[in-house]
């Protein structure tokens, strides 16, 4: 999986300075140092809370050693230490998914923190589409597209069309005509620093119904049984709802926004699962949005 634009800026400029190590500031819970530093260790663990290192994981950490092309790491002992608690980094990446690593890892290397601290330019921000609205309709249509990163060179496009009416009303917002073009596509905006990930709030279905989304849970944990909000986008009546593989067993449809369901048991009731919400043929996609944490019966 590609890591996104920042990081690689961020590597680019570590690639060009022989960095030595500086063992006093390295952070149990930043991967960036790790990375350079003490990958060995970093493998066995990443860490606790927080994702932890399976296969997949171990690999992934392999994949961002390499980039390091032989240079080390080092953060100045005459600056401040880096931040000290992993959760104040974004605290909807602290669960246990393979997600939540390539989130925070993205997150890590995305923070101004590391180059604020060598004296290096600020790295810009390429786009990033949070969600739009509508996220259904025909061609011709008007939707918005919210987000960050946009610049007046941004271009836009549904799957794989290009859209060649559209407006920049500001750095977080686009107005755009829907272009020709068929089934449930991604939105994205591309400028001269990179083009937005696919987001599940990004998706515009054409002719509709409404793509099946999960943009969040509340409570975010708690024990077999508990009552969950879900909020999101595409619902209807008879809709099911997965917490993992297994099903639950009392589900309420709210609205086309929101539904509600128990949390059903699972083999191991101390873990983290992505929440599904399923209508017709239709399932919402997985992300960290829609994590819910069991912490026991």
């Amino acid at each position: 999986m590609p890591l996104p634009l920042p990081v690689q800026s961020f590597v680019d400029y570590f690639d060009s300075v022989p960095w030595v190590i500086d063992e006093r500031h390295n952070n149990a819970y930043d991967l960036v140092p790790h990375a350079w530093a003490d990958l060995d260790t970093t493998a066995g663990w990443y860490p606790s809370p927080g994702p932890q290192a399976t296969e997949e994981v171990k690999l992934l950490i392999g994949a961002i050693s390499k980039r390091t092309k032989g240079n080390l790491y080092v953060q100045p002992g005459t600056l401040c230490p880096m931040n000290t608690s992993y959760t104040s980094l974004a605290k909807n990446l602290v669960n246990k998914t393979t997600q939540d690593f390539l989130g925070q890892v993205a997150f890590q290397h995305a923070n101004s923190t590391y180059l604020d601290l060598v004296g290096a330019p600020a790295v810009p921000s390429a786009p990033v589409v949070t969600d739009v609205a509508p996220t259904f309709g025909e061609p011709g249509a008007t939707v918005t597209i919210n987000g960050t990163g946009f610049s007046k060179d941004s271009m836009v496009d549904f799957g794989d069309f290009a859209c060649p009416t559209r407006n920049i009303d500001s750095d977080s917002r686009i107005t755009a005509k829907v272009p020709d073009g068929t089934g449930v596509v991604h939105v994205r905006v591309t400028n001269t620093l990179g083009t937005s990930p696919a987001v599940a709030m990004g998706q515009f279905a054409y002719g509709g119904p409404a793509p099946v989304v999960v943009s969040a849970v509340g409570p975010t944990s708690g024990k077999v049984g508990t009552l969950v909000t879900i909020s999101g986008s595409g619902f209807a009546d008879g809709a099911t709802v997965h917490f993992k593989d297994k099903a639950s067993d009392s589900v309420k449809f709210v609205s086309t926004g929101q539904i509600t369901a128990t949390a059903p048991g699972q083999l191991d009731d101390h873990q983290t699962v992505n929440l599904t919400v399923t209508v017709g043929k239709a399932t919402s996609p997985t992300s960290p949005a829609d994590e819910f944490t069991y912490t026991g019966r």
